[in-house]
C-alpha cells in the first residue's frame, strides 16, 4: 500500500485559522454587548431626567404654577398675558411673577452650562411661543404619540454631536387649562411632548477604553493559542 506522507504545517495552519476566528468571534461579541450596555446607560440617564422633568411640572401643574420675584433673568411671561393673576407683589411691595411649568423646567436648563450635561425641550405642534417649535425629530415623534405611541427615542445627531434623545407625551391636566384652554385642549388631549437629550462624549470615550482592553486582552489570547 501507498502510504500518505503527513504534512503538519497543514493542520497547523487549519488550527490557526480556525483560532482565529474564534478569537475574533468573541471579541466581536463583548463590542457588541458592551456597545449594548452603552446604550442602555444613556437610556437609562435619558428616563432618570424625564421621571423628574414630569415631577416637577406635575407639582407645578398642581399649584397652577409659582410665583418667583420679577427679574431680569426671570421676567413676566409675555406669553401668560391673558391670565389675570399673571403679576403680583408682597406684602413689603417686592414685585412677583407667575412662573408656569414650561417656564420653569426651561429655565432649569438654561442654568446648565457644560456641553456634556442633558438638555430638555418641552414642545408642541401648536405652541404659544415659537422657540417651543418642534424639530424634525420631535415633530415625527408628536405625530407618533397622536396614535398612541408612549415613548421615542434614538440616537442622532445634535449640532454634530452625537446623542440619544428621548420623548414622552404631556397629558392636558386640570392645572394645565389654566394657560392653554384658549387653545382648545381638554382634560386628557395630548398638549404636547417633553423630550431629553443626553450627550454621548463621555459614554463614547469610556467605549473607546474599553475597546482599547478588549483588543488587547484578546490580542494577547490569540498569541497564546498561536503559541500553543
Amino acid at each position: 500500500m501507498e502510504s500518505r506522507s503527513f504534512h503538519p504545517g497543514r493542520y497547523i495552519l487549519i488550527a490557526a485559522v480556525i483560532w482565529t476566528l474564534l478569537v475574533a468571534g468573541l471579541f466581536a461579541k463583548d463590542i457588541l454587548r458592551l456597545k449594548e450596555t452603552i446604550n442602555d446607560l444613556a437610556t437609562s440617564e435619558a428616563k432618570v431626567h424625564l421621571k423628574k422633568d414630569h415631577a416637577i411640572r406635575l407639582w407645578a401643574t398642581s399649584h397652577g404654577g409659582v410665583y418667583v420675584p420679577a427679574t431680569e433673568k426671570t421676567p413676566p411671561n409675555p406669553y401668560l398675558s391673558q391670565i389675570p393673576d399673571r403679576s403680583g407683589s408682597t406684602a413689603s411691595g417686592k414685585s412677583l411673577t407667575l412662573v408656569n411649568p414650561e417656564y420653569m423646567i426651561r429655565q432649569v436648563y438654561e442654568m446648565e452650562t457644560s456641553p456634556d450635561a442633558a438638555r430638555g425641550h418641552i414642545t408642541s405642534l401648536d405652541p404659544i411661543r415659537a422657540e417651543n417649535s418642534a424639530d424634525p425629530w420631535e415633530t415625527e415623534a408628536l405625530q407618533a404619540f397622536e396614535h398612541g405611541v408612549e415613548e421615542v427615542h434614538a440616537i442622532t445627531n445634535i449640532d454634530g454631536r452625537p446623542c440619544l434623545r428621548m420623548m414622552r407625551p404631556m397629558v392636558t391636566e386640570a392645572g394645565c387649562l389654566k394657560c392653554h384652554a384658549a387653545q382648545g385642549y381638554r382634560l386628557g388631549d395630548i398638549r404636547g411632548g417633553i423630550s431629553v437629550s443626553i450627550p454621548l462624549s463621555l459614554l463614547d470615550a469610556i467605549f473607546r477604553r474599553n475597546v482599547l482592553t478588549f483588543s488587547l486582552a484578546h490580542g494577547a489570547l490569540w498569541i497564546l493559542g498561536l503559541l500553543g
